[in-house]
């Protein structure tokens, strides 16, 4: 596409267009007068219709020399060419590369700050110009919150949909980044704008930064404002808390509060959600501190909230703060049982003087906060189901992110037996619970039944679908068996689908990868349906323990039919069921389910928890195909069974000693296998040299097992043996580490969304000048555990570093520098630092003299050249210029340049007339038909003179009265010898100069 710099020259074809009609003998002056009225009012229009129509300019000036040049000849045209290429070389031709259209990159604001409803309006707006989209325009949609991410890029054909699906983070507004995305998306060889829809409180590095860099890109940033109400704001800044104090230590601490005005309001103080104080204040406009004090008994976390109410406030999401305080009270135990009570466990720790706490597993929150204050902590013989996957994530990051101690006792509620295999605790277990060949007792064929219907389809946290988990939860199943057990798997809905019929174990990649292929097909679960598909897969196996595992909605399952009776025919044939219904046992057919389950004489497991579903298969399969718990027998066991203390204990100090009377018997205990990096204390000493005792470190924190039930049927010998306390104690302390006073020194504080972390270290520590230093973890807030964030941390001083992060949500952030061991230790020294909070969203924070949104898009539009837009619609409407042309003048002198050699030498070296002869023999020879013809007619074209010059030299045959040639007379038809033609006379040369300006004067007359 070309485009004229200066289309103004054009108007040069006028006066040229007279000069040469002048030459070219058009008298009549209406013949050129009327289209150059004609022509002056189309290029008047043409300047305002798109560029490339100029070019229609040049018709009536082609037309105007078309009869000059038939003779005028080459030499003629050639001049003509060399005009017409001199005058578009003057106005100032460049190829704009961007094509046709305009693209148009959308930035839609998606943070919290935006008013009601706007999500909707944008999501509109987009709609609208991307339908009203013309040929060659092209739109993408960028959208933004903490981050700017590409929702689309430029297209002409898609569309952004009515929900946008990428990750923004709606606690800030970096509009800065979004326009900074929008640009990286530009192609700089087409005419782009960016259409910001925002409110304008921009809460990240200043959008003018990208402003300018629009306006260097010729890019446009227009705006449609989302205004928001904020005059007259009040809101809660920060409240300023000790970072740490000691139990019954009366403090004193402070509210900050932002008002835009003068006013009256309440506030009250809140500790762990309970109010203790209320106080009506007066507010001053600008900042306001209000000061309050308090004592707390018991030790651990304290979470205060500060809630201001005031009338007239226009928006209330900031009229609250938080804060921490820790009470250090010195390091405790949880122990976490099944009623709560004190037991034998429990009353040998406190007679170590240890302060423990003792919880039922159920009851315990298992929060960050509520365990901020225990060192370590006990699970005593709880199955996993007690806990769930949540508080098994959070008691992974207590030990593993947390530096904590966690230890797990035997029994038959516990490890394989009790659920932890798969689950989130078993990667940091010191021990193994893997179903080994060597130690199977029995064979078995299994039959899964999956429900397939439409409620599987759901989509879970992670990109998942109910689904795909329990796809992979039977794939797991299929991985705990071995080649001497079957697998049969059936998908139903309304009918059974035998996905994979009963078959060994011989490929399990093979079976896997079929389950894979399960996908949600719609309508319910037939269970009826389902038990006999089952039934008839697992009934054709030789093996002797047969099961069906029947996996179904417990909101859904329908069409139960006689399944009674169908329950008591499997069980006389050996057959057992068990269920896992995905939902609770209070749904609309978990009744239903429960029921089967006891008919089966299997298991009944719930979860409202789909990411549950592979531990739940893999628990039902290790209880069917082996038992993991190991009784003892009488017959060759009268006493329980045996174990030993090993040498390496050393690692556990007082173990050792322990041991030297040898390690008493037991009555049962859990079978497991201890990981290559743990270290075993005691061992079983019965064929399977099971570890009874293992440790090791994980993370940053320390985990122990002891796989013998402290406390019950099983304990035996090692219930009522003298060292038995002893042995506990050890397990304790070892878990709870030293008391160490640390020798770093760890300060926090709040600047906006940023929090900055600053270390102290000893000025005398033994590794100064070494290259060592510590590092920082910052734990995120969360009910799931979430990656920890590890800032890089910079020297500021010789014994000072600094690190910052960003508070990406609202919540509390714990800190914690870890340093390298020292003398020759496994495990890093920990220093926990304070805790900082981000009470409310920053899209929320008290603006105060800062500039508001509609101020910031204004700016942004002035510096990029754009404008506010209330019709969206017009931005495709009105495209800049290109942003990147090429100019056209080094091919238009080039051409010039050739057509005035070409011209000087056809002049010169009379190249046309000899091109005309050689062109009118070559035509002769080939055509001698028609060469009286053309002999006789008048010629035409270009090279009209050259031919007739050639022809008035030929002689001319005699004719008759009709002007007929003369047969009798004719030269006779045999071959002569051409007669060279008579000479020429010559003639007075003439000055043709002084001859064509005597003309000139003759018509200016």
């Amino acid at each position: 596409m070309i485009q004229l710099q200066y289309p103004e020259f054009l108007l040069l074809a006028v006066p040229l267009a007279f000069v040469f009609w002048r030459w070219g003998n058009f008298r009549p002056a209406w013949v050129w007068l009327l289209p150059i009225a004609v022509w002056i009012a189309a290029a008047h229009w043409l300047w305002v219709v798109p560029i490339w129509s100029h070019a229609i300019v040049l018709l009536p000036f082609t037309l105007f020399f078309l009869p000059y040049l038939k003779s005028a000849g080459v030499t003629g045209a050639l001049r003509l060419a060399l005009v017409g290429l001199l005058l578009f070389g003057l106005t100032g031709p460049e190829w704009d590369l961007g094509g046709d259209g305009i693209d148009v990159i959308i930035v839609a604001d998606r943070s919290r700050s935006m008013p009601d409803g706007a999500e909707r309006s944008v999501t509109e707006l987009i709609e609208n110009v991307e339908k009203n989209r013309r040929r060659g325009d092209r739109t993408a949609v960028v959208t933004f919150g903490q981050v700017g991410r590409v929702e689309h890029d430029l297209s002409e054909t898609a569309l952004t949909g009515k929900t946008f699906v990428q990750p923004v983070g709606v606690d800030g507004s970096d509009l800065n980044d979004a326009l900074l995305t929008a640009l990286d998306r530009v192609d700089r060889d087409r005419p782009a704008r960016i259409l910001v829809l925002s409110d304008g409180e921009s809460n990240g590095a200043s959008p003018t930064f990208a402003a300018r860099r629009a306006r260097e890109l010729g890019v446009p940033i227009d705006y449609r404002l989302f205004e928001v109400v904020r005059s007259g704001d009040v809101a809660v800044r920060e409240l300023n808390l000790p970072a740490e104090v000691g139990p019954l230590e009366p403090f004193q601490f402070s509210v900050e509060v932002q008002s835009d005005r003068a006013t009256t309001g309440t506030l009250t103080m809140l500790r762990d959600g309970e109010p203790f104080v209320s106080r009506t204040i007066d507010l001053l406009p600008g900042g306001n501190r209000i000061p309050f004090r308090d004592v707390v008994a018991q030790g651990g976390l304290k979470n205060y909230e500060a809630r201001l109410t005031v009338d007239g406030d226009p928006l209330s999401d900031n009229n609250r703060g938080q804060g921490i305080v820790r009470v250090a009270a010195g390091p405790r135990l949880l122990v976490l049982n099944a009623d709560g009570q004190p037991d034998n466990l429990v009353r040998a720790l406190r007679g170590g003087q240890l302060p423990v706490d003792v919880v039922a597993a159920s009851e315990h929150p298992l929060t960050q906060d509520s365990l901020d204050g225990y060192r370590a902590i006990i699970i005593e013989n709880v199955p996993a189901n007690e806990f769930g996957r949540l508080k098994m994530e959070r008691l992974t990051q207590f030990v593993s992110d947390l530096g904590g101690g966690l230890l797990l006792t035997g029994g038959k509620r516990s490890f394989g037996t009790g659920g932890y295999y798969n689950s989130e605790l078993d990667p940091i277990l010191p021990i193994s619970m893997e179903m080994r060949e060597e130690h199977r007792k029995t064979r078995v064929a299994i039959a899964v039944a999956l429900d397939r219907s439409g409620s599987m389809m759901v989509p879970v946290a992670g990109g998942q679908t109910k689904m795909d988990l329990a796809n992979i939860g039977t794939a797991e199943v299929v991985k705990l068996l071995s080649p001497g057990d079957s697998i049969a798997v059936i998908a139903v809905d309304s009918a059974p689908h035998v996905v994979q019929p009963l078959t060994d174990i011989d490929d399990p990649a093979a079976i896997i990868g079929k389950i894979k292929t399960i996908r949600s097909e719609g309508g319910g679960i037939f269970v009826y349906e389902a038990l006999v598909a089952a039934g008839n897969e697992v009934l054709k196996a030789e093996q002797a323990t047969k099961h069906i595992i029947l996996f179904s909605d417990a909101n859904d399952s329908e069409e139960p039919g006689a399944y009674m009776t169908l329950l008591k025919k499997f069980e006389s044939a050996g057959v057992t069921v068990s269920v896992i219904g995905l939902g609770t046992n209070k749904d609309v057919d978990a009744k239903l389910l429960e029921d089967i389950a006891k008919r089966g004489n299997g298991n009944i497991m719930f979860t409202d928890d789909a990411k549950e579903l592979p531990r739940l298969f893999t628990e039902d399969t290790m209880s069917v195909a082996r038992s993991t718990f190991i009784e003892k027998d009488p017959a060759v066991q009268p006493d329980g069974i045996g174990g030993t203390m090993i040498p390496n204990a050393r690692l556990m100090g007082e173990l050792v000693e322990l041991g030297r009377d040898g390690f008493p018997t037991a009555d049962g205990y859990n079978l497991s296998y201890l990981k290559p990096d743990a270290t075993a204390a005691v061992l079983s000493t019965d064929e399977y040299a099971a570890p009874w005792s293992a440790f090791w470190y994980t993370g940053v924190g320390r985990a122990a097992a002891i796989t013998l039930e402290v406390d019950g049927q099983f304990s035996g010998q090692f219930g009522r043996w003298d060292s038995y306390d002893d042995f506990l104690i050890t397990h304790a302390r070892w878990l709870m580490g030293d008391d160490t006073p640390p020798d770093t020194y760890v300060d926090l504080y709040r600047a906006g969304q940023d929090a900055v972390v600053t270390v102290e270290l000893d000025p005398n520590r033994p590794e100064k000048g070494t290259g060592e230093m510590p590092s920082v973890a910052v734990i995120p807030p969360g009910t799931e555990r979430l990656q920890t964030i590890e800032p890089e941390l910079t020297w500021v001083g010789p014994d000072t570093l600094e690190a910052r992060f960003r508070l990406e949500s609202t919540g509390s952030y714990r800190t914690m520098v870890i340093a390298p061991p020292r003398d020759g230790g496994q495990q890093p020294r920990i220093t926990r630092g304070p805790v900082v909070t981000l009470p409310y969203s920053p899209e929320f924070d008290p603006r105060g003299a800062g500039t508001i949104g509609s101020e910031v898009l204004a700016e942004v539009a002035e510096l990029s050249g754009g404008v506010a837009r209330t019709d969206v619609l017009e931005v495709l409407d009105d495209p800049p210029r290109a942003a990147r042309t090429m100019s056209m003048l080094p091919v238009v002198f080039t051409a010039v340049l050739l057509l005035l050699l070409a011209e000087i030498a056809g002049r010169r070296l009379s190249l046309w007339e000899k091109l005309a002869e050689v062109t009118g023999d070559a035509r002769e020879k080939l055509l001698p038909e028609r060469r009286p013809a053309q002999a006789g007619g008048a010629a035409t074209g270009w090279f009209s003179r050259s031919r007739r010059d050639r022809q008035s030299r030929l002689p001319t045959p005699p004719r008759n009265t009709a002007g007929e040639a003369n047969p009798a007379e004719a030269t006779p038809a045999q071959p002569t010898r051409p007669q060279a033609p008579p000479p020429v006379e010559a003639k007075p040369s003439v000055d043709i100069y002084a001859a064509a300006k005597n003309r000139a004067r003759k018509r200016l007359k």
